[in-house]
């Protein structure tokens, strides 16, 4: 059984698979912001079910060196990192200000950064373990009023693909599940941009998201926990997870992506 952290996992796919891991026999340390204040009833929920509950904001480097600090004393080692943590900033990239992208990003790509940092010295001495990034389609195929999000979790793609390489070498594996939409608390805390003068679009936008039938979240839930349970080595870069029709578009770009990739590196000497 693996020694599992997973951030963001308070609520949506984190909290699941925090859940269904420790039911599997895995020691699941789940990386939660404010557990003593608004966070503080899924922690009591999440102890109770055999989770570890450590305090963790991965808008914060200290914050996460302190939580491995606290996950190594407790359990000796680490095995898998579940990068989890996310939200969404949703409407047109000119109504939003470089602040608020910058926060998109912080969340999204940086809070991975910092966790990894944190982490890697560990699983490198340690010479396995490996980095589950939560990405999502939309790094592939970019939707209108979808663009802070999209654009902080293609930079995940591409920091996952560079850590895939480097760490390949200390045993250590990098790999990204792409999920399509599906309904989880992420909606629900979304932050929207003033529409004008896009109002006619954005509105259209909205009742086509709200028309979509919606998929079942426990897919994403059992994606993440093969690839916990994958053996060491066997683990493919990128993992899809979304309805028929999706999963095969999405799966031919990223073979298509894939050849390039090994024709570029080949090309230029990079093994």
């Amino acid at each position: 059984m693996s020694v599992v952290l997973i951030t963001g996992a308070s609520t949506g796919f984190g909290r699941a698979t925090a859940e269904a891991l420790a039911s599997r026999g895995h020691q699941v340390f789940a990386g939660i912001r404010d557990i003593h204040g608004r966070n503080e009833k899924a922690k009591t929920d999440l102890t109770a079910l055999g989770v570890r509950v450590i305090e963790l904001d991965v808008t914060d480097q200290q914050s996460a060196d302190r939580a491995i600090t606290e996950l190594l004393a407790e359990a000796g080692r680490l095995d898998i990192v579940v990068n989890n943590a996310g939200g969404i900033f949703v409407g047109p990239v000119e109504a939003f200000t470089a602040e608020q992208v910058q926060q998109q990003f912080d969340v999204n790509t940086l809070g991975a950064v910092r966790v990894n940092r944190a982490a890697l010295p560990h699983l490198r001495a340690q010479g396995s373990g490996a980095l589950i990034q939560i990405g999502s389609i939309a790094a592939r195929v970019t939707t209108p009023f979808a663009g802070l999000y999209a654009a902080s979790k293609a930079a995940l793609a591409a920091l996952t693909e560079a850590w895939h390489d480097e760490l390949a070498p200390f045993g250590v594996e990098s790999v990204i599940l792409d999920a399509a939409s599906y309904p989880t608390n992420i909606g629900n805390n979304a932050t929207f941009a003033q529409a004008e003068p896009y109002a006619e679009a954005f509105g259209a936008y909205v009742a086509g998201v709200s028309a979509q039938t919606p998929g079942d979240p426990a897919e994403v839930t059992d994606a993440l926990v093969a690839l916990v349970e994958t053996p060491a080595g066997q683990r493919p870069r990128r993992t899809v997870v979304a309805p028929a029709p999706q999963f095969e578009a999405i799966t031919v770009l990223n073979r298509t992506a894939a050849e390039v990739a090994v024709a570029f590196k080949t090309a230029t000497g990079i093994k």
